[in-house]
């Protein structure tokens, strides 16, 4: 009895001491050492040793109680906020008490525990943000850190980073302001032979680190994630999203100069890209508002990101003021908000800094507190800066206010019709630039280590602008002729940066270091290597070569006795089989291989014909030619063409004609440097014997249903076809008046549109018009893809400024002509057509009609205006009264 009351004695003190602990004057002190790699996140080959203690901040001493076994509870929780593992699950925890005293401001240690970043299951838990809670005596004291984890990465054979940057915004500026940022869009791509299996941690991100020339910023894991599993095919990429980075540290400016960003990823090791930027500053043109931007996006039909070529979305910039007085905002230049799209290749597809005529212009306003001003708003077709379509893909659309450095981001995916490709190509002319490969060679011929190793050359007789959008400047493809698929695509010459524009110096062309391609392991048969450059512009070149593996000598020696013996078997007599002979229509290549060069016929219907020789004195293919050829089949081949299955002989040119390599339509005018297509008199021998009018009737055809041999034809071809008319009541003078006097009232008008007016034949206009300039009645001039024709009583030095405007007649054949029929049918109805019920009438794309109705703006010929969320169209007076004109009809040909 005595002891137990001894021991109540000696509790009581105790128990009095730790309730009178304040939790409020208490709190617990943890310390994490520091991860080992110079990062701020902890990988899993580091323990996490946690150190932890409570402190004291009252001004009496405080007693506590605990279990030094376990003095605190701590869980783990996952980015989600679902506990993953306890301390009770790494440690066995005693029924053990134990008091303490604590000193005003003083601290105690209470524990330490190393953690393995494994959950309950002993598994190492997966990347990303994880909290861990603290809890000392039930909730009297708590406490709670948020650190970074990521798993060990791994190595992906043939995984590569691809990052695609855009250049400043504006015509032809390569630094950045204050407040714009650069923008890059990444994605993981397979340069490997064979589809890509992957698997990367889900926690996986990406990374960056900035560094100028006197510091280097510490490596920052961003938002965007990287990991998953899946498959990417050969040659395909998988889209990771866009990083943005915006020159600044912790909300602070960074002093001006040149950037380097590089990177990365956790997840993936060796995987990494370089993007390099010039920064500048401040704008001198630019100023401060208190007043905060917001834009609003309307065309999203389904609200999922993905816009269609059925849809135009509205875009609408407000400046609220979230001050209790009002704002005043002044604006220098009459563009107060500027938009540019970006591709995820890393292209500023369309910026209205360059399509709008931006003048300096004063406006000022004031804004009342609490209100928003609507300051812009208007309708954005998926189109680029051309009028073309845009690739289906992601895209980065930035809506600035750049007078006040305010800018909002707006990301979509575009799923369109994909007719921007060919849109673009006939906008283009790379003519003048030759990729070229250079010093092929085949090593270790006729083994099974056999490859060949080739260089490659850009040359360009004039100064060109290259963009590269990513860190590698060429792809290679490598497939097998007859294969649907390519074997493998790749990319080389990396290291450079994304995000460069570089100008090649005229003369001063570009040579790539050697590459080796090995055809161990590769099926025999003919492989084809197509080289392409990643800039803008891009070019094209190949080779084609044939692997044959040697194979064992005692086959050789079956297959050397099966022969013989076949041989034997033959008959005395072998059937004489004809030489096949044929018409062959298309265009010529230059395809250079390990022997040489060859040259292609490409027909119609796109089956290539290797070129033998020809029978022609002074003629050889040349590169941007097409036309009719009479061909016979070739038993014979060059060694550099031998790997094609067709061989040709040319034995005669029916026509040809040089084509713009890219051109936005298909021209009809006669240029004077145009080729002369000369029909002989008389046909070569064939085997088979063909009637001489049949002969005849052939070529006639092929004249009038191939246009660009019909177009250049001259009065001597015609004639011998006996397809000029002759009217022996109007004679040429006659018809040469005719011409001069519908030249003289409409100066300056073009080839076609003069052979539509006159109802000619185009011999026969190309005869005359050359009669004529040889008189010197009339002149021409060359007006981009147009030549225009003008009297002889304006001065044919006159500038192009000062020439006159002509009166503007579209051929009623072309989509002009047609767009302006269908309008003048509609005029009378209530609601005028939109450029979407234009195109399904005509039967072809929005973006086509899109730009041709541009023209015909521009003319003066069509007018437009805005109903609801579209523009509608309807024709001008003036349109009108060219379209119901009857002033000339005696200058048309009456027979």
């Amino acid at each position: 009895m005595l002891i137990i009351l001894l021991s109540l004695i000696l509790i009581i003190p105790l128990a009095s001491n730790s309730a009178s602990a304040d939790s409020d004057d208490l709190e617990l002190v943890i310390t994490f050492e520091e991860p080992n790699f110079d990062s701020s996140w902890y990988n899993e080959n580091e323990t996490l040793l946690m150190d932890i203690k409570i402190h004291n901040s009252a001004s009496s001493t405080q007693s506590v109680e605990y279990n030094p076994s376990c003095p605190v509870e701590i869980e783990m929780l996952d980015g989600n906020g679902v506990l993953f593992s306890s301390l009770n699950e790494h440690r066995a925890c005693q029924q053990q008490w134990r008091a303490i005293d604590i000193p005003a401001g003083q601290t105690r240690n209470l524990d330490s525990f190393e953690w393995n970043w494994q959950n309950s299951t002993g598994e190492t838990i997966n990347g990303g943000f994880v909290t861990i809670n603290f809890n000392f005596e039930s909730g009297s004291v708590v406490h709670s850190q948020t650190l970074e984890f990521q798993q060990s990465p791994v190595t992906i054979d043939g995984l590569m980073l691809e990052v695609n940057t855009a250049s400043a915004p504006g015509e032809n500026r390569e630094e950045f302001f204050t407040g714009e940022k650069i923008y890059s869009h990444l994605s993981l791509r397979n340069v490997d032979n064979v589809p890509l299996l992957f698997d990367i941690d889900e926690g996986c991100r990406v990374t960056l680190q900035a560094s100028s020339l006197d510091s280097s910023l510490p490596t920052i894991m961003t938002d965007l994630s990287c990991g998953g599993e899946g498959s990417i095919g050969v040659g395909e990429s998988l889209s990771l999203g866009w990083l943005d980075w915006d020159f600044t540290q912790a909300g602070e400016q960074l002093l001006p100069g040149p950037w380097t960003l590089d990177i990365g990823i956790t997840g993936v090791t060796d995987l990494s890209g370089s993007v390099f930027a010039t920064f500048v500053g401040d704008n001198e043109m630019s100023g401060t508002t208190p007043l905060e931007m917001e834009i609003n996006i309307l065309g999203d039909v389904e609200s999922d990101g993905i816009i269609t070529d059925a849809e135009t979305i509205q875009i609408t910039t407000d400046l609220i003021n979230i001050q209790n007085i009002p704002v005043d905002i002044q604006f220098n230049n009459s563009c107060l908000v500027s938009i540019h799209l970006i591709s995820e290749q890393g292209s500023i597809v369309s910026d209205t800094n360059i399509a709008e005529e931006c003048v300096d212009e004063y406006s000022e306003m004031k804004i009342s507190p609490s209100t928003i001003h609507q300051l812009d708003q208007r309708l954005w077709q998926m189109s680029d800066q051309f009028g073309c379509e845009l690739d289906d893909g992601d895209y980065m659309m930035v809506v600035a206010i750049p007078e006040f450095s305010l800018f909002r981001e707006f990301q979509f995916t575009y799923d369109g019709s994909n007719s921007g490709l060919e849109c673009r190509a006939s906008m283009q002319d790379a003519s003048l630039v030759d990729f070229n490969i250079i010093d092929l060679t085949i090593n270790n011929a006729d083994t099974e280590q056999e490859s060949v190793t080739f260089q490659l050359r850009l040359d360009n007789p004039i100064d060109i602008d290259v963009y590269w959008p990513q860190d590698c400047q060429l792809e290679f493809t490598l497939q097998k002729v007859g294969a649907s698929q390519p074997h493998q695509v790749w990319l080389e010459q990396c290291g450079s940066g994304s995000g460069v524009m570089g100008t090649i110096p005229a003369g001063h062309g570009i040579s790539y270091d050697p590459f080796t391609v090995d055809f161990a392991g590769l099926n025999a048969g003919t492989w084809r290597l197509t080289a392409h450059t990643t800039g803008t512009p891009s070019f094209t070149t190949q080779w084609a070569h044939t692997w044959n593996p040697p194979t064992e000598s005692v086959q050789e020696d079956e297959t050397e006795d099966d022969t013989t013996d076949e041989v034997d078997e033959l008959p005395d007599v072998v059937e004489q089989v004809p030489t096949l002979s044929w018409m062959a229509e298309g265009n010529w290549e230059y395809v250079t291989t390990e022997t040489g060069g060859c040259w292609i016929l490409i027909d119609l219907d796109g089956v290539e014909h290797a070129y033998t020789s020809t029978s022609i004195e002074s003629w050889k293919p040349r590169t941007n030619y097409r036309g009719a050829y009479w061909v016979e089949e070739s038993m014979e081949s060059t060694p550099a063409c031998v790997v094609w299955q067709s061989h040709i002989v040319v034995d005669d040119v029916l026509g040809e004609a040089f084509v713009e390599p890219i051109s936005e339509e298909k021209s009809t005018e006669v240029d004077a440097g145009a080729p002369i297509i000369s029909i002989p008199a008389a046909t070569p021998a064939i085997v088979t014997v063909i009637a001489s009018t049949g002969l005849l009737a052939l070529l006639a055809g092929a004249l009038v249903q191939v246009e660009w041999i019909r177009l250049p034809a001259t009065k001597y071809g015609l004639f011998l076809l006996g397809m000029v008319r002759k009217n022996k009541e109007k004679g040429g003078e006659y018809q040469r008046g005719r011409i001069v006097a519908y030249i003289e009232l409409h100066r300056g008008i073009h080839f076609r549109a003069l052979l539509a007016a006159l109802a000619m034949s185009n011999g026969q206009l190309t005869h005359h018009l050359s009669v004529l300039e040889g008189d010197e009645a009339i002149w021409r001039r060359k007006d981009g893809r147009k030549v225009r024709y003008y009297p002889a009583s304006i001065d044919s030095s006159t500038s192009n400024d000062d020439l006159p405007v002509p009166v503007l007649t579209p051929d009623p054949n072309s989509l002009q002509g047609r767009i302006m029929q269908i309008l003048d049918i509609h005029e009378n109805e209530i609601l005028n057509l939109s450029q979407k019920e234009l195109s399904d009438k005509l039967e072809t794309s929005q973006q086509l009609v899109s730009y041709h109705l541009k023209s015909l703006e521009n003319w003066g010929l069509v007018e437009k205006e805005r109903v609801a969320l579209r523009y509608r169209y309807r024709l001008t007076d003036r349109a009108l009264i060219l379209l119901n004109s009857t002033e000339l009809p005696s200058l048309r040909d009456e027979g």
